[in-house]
């Protein structure tokens, strides 16, 4: 299992055919197997921490005042994904993050046990509505070429406007327009680093007539302009398979 929490910056993660984005003081969860396409990238400010759970380890130790199997049982059968971190969670995240170097192993433990905790406590019911909006979000990363305005997509998909405003940040992590954004940009450093595309037919591509409003937005997603993106990662993929390291600290 892994718990992912953004302090700055935008990643995006891509299960199988679907995209999320993770930006400041959001939590990402999913349950990794073999046969899910897994993909992650990063802007270039990013900054958070990543926690991987090896679900074959059962404490016994801390079975009496925690059932943590029931925990990941729940979260497995979640079809939610990302999550915005109250003030308690924003805390331990940040503790974590910021104090690793000085806790010992005990310590980190004990911290985790806190947040199994705190995500045992967290509401994940998933609704029909909710099943629309991740199809809408589908499309809009099918058509990223394309603009829609949210009139348009709640058309096309038979969902009430205000409904998919306020569903789409809860299941996808960020409002329509700053999702379609992300994926353009992100799409845009894809073809940065994998194919030898001039900037000016990147942003074309991408849906951006405009090169200084293409440069603008990029900047605005990923932490740097376009140029020097696409000079630091020329023979390097953005995405990359995340490695599940077979041993971990706990």
């Amino acid at each position: 299992m892994e718990i992912s929490y953004c302090i700055k910056g935008v990643c995006e993660y891509r299960l199988n055919d679907e995209y999320y984005y993770v930006m400041d003081k959001k939590y990402f969860i999913c349950m990794h197997d073999d046969t899910q396409k897994y993909l992650m990238s990063c802007s270039a400010d990013q900054r958070g921490i990543t926690l991987l759970i090896d679900l074959r380890c059962n404490s016994e130790a801390v079975a009496e005042f925690i059932d943590i199997p029931d925990i990941f049982r729940n979260i497995q059968y979640c079809e939610q994904h990302i999550f915005d971190a109250d003030e308690k969670i924003q805390k331990l995240f940040s503790e974590i993050y910021y104090k690793s170097d000085e806790y010992k192993i005990s310590m980190l433990r004990i911290k985790l046990l806190e947040l199994f905790m705190l995500l045992s406590e967290q509401k994940r019911a998933f609704t029909e509505q909710q099943k629309v909006i991740k199809q809408v979000g589908a499309f809009i990363c099918q058509n990223v070429s394309e603009h829609f305005t949210i009139a348009q997509l709640s058309e096309i998909f038979g969902i009430n406007q205000t409904a998919l405003k306020s569903g789409f940040k809860e299941v996808l992590g960020c409002p329509v327009y700053t999702y379609v954004k992300n994926r353009k940009m992100f799409c845009a450093a894809e073809l940065m680093c994998g194919t030898d595309m001039r900037i000016i037919d990147i942003a074309e591509e991408v849906g951006y007539c405009n090169a200084s409003k293409f440069s603008s937005a990029f900047r605005e997603v990923m932490g740097v302009n376009p140029k020097y993106y696409q000079t630091e990662h020329k023979n390097a993929s953005s995405l990359t398979n995340r490695l599940i390291h077979e041993k971990l600290a706990y």
